[in-house]
């Protein structure tokens, strides 16, 4: 009769842990492509508020070039 049976508990509980393991490992892949994609996702914000800081400077010095309301003449009626 051999060492790794069936029955024999030590055979059993090395499956369970390879079972284990095997679950680990793959719950391990799912955490990295959440984290990779959340990364990807994250530049992608990044990128899109300096542009909108970039903008919202462009638009300010715009203004500030045109001047102030108090130097613009009211609209006659």
């Amino acid at each position: 009769m051999s060492d790794s049976s069936p029955s024999d508990p030590t055979a059993e509980r090395i499956t369970q842990l390879e079972i284990q393991l095997a679950h680990t490992q793959r719950t391990c892949e799912q955490l990295n492509e959440i984290v990779t994609k959340l990364s990807l996702d994250a530049q992608s914000r990044d990128r899109l508020l300096q542009r909108l800081v970039d903008q919202t400077k462009e638009l300010k010095g715009k203004l500030e070039e045109r001047g102030t309301l108090e130097d613009e003449k009211p609209p006659h009626y």
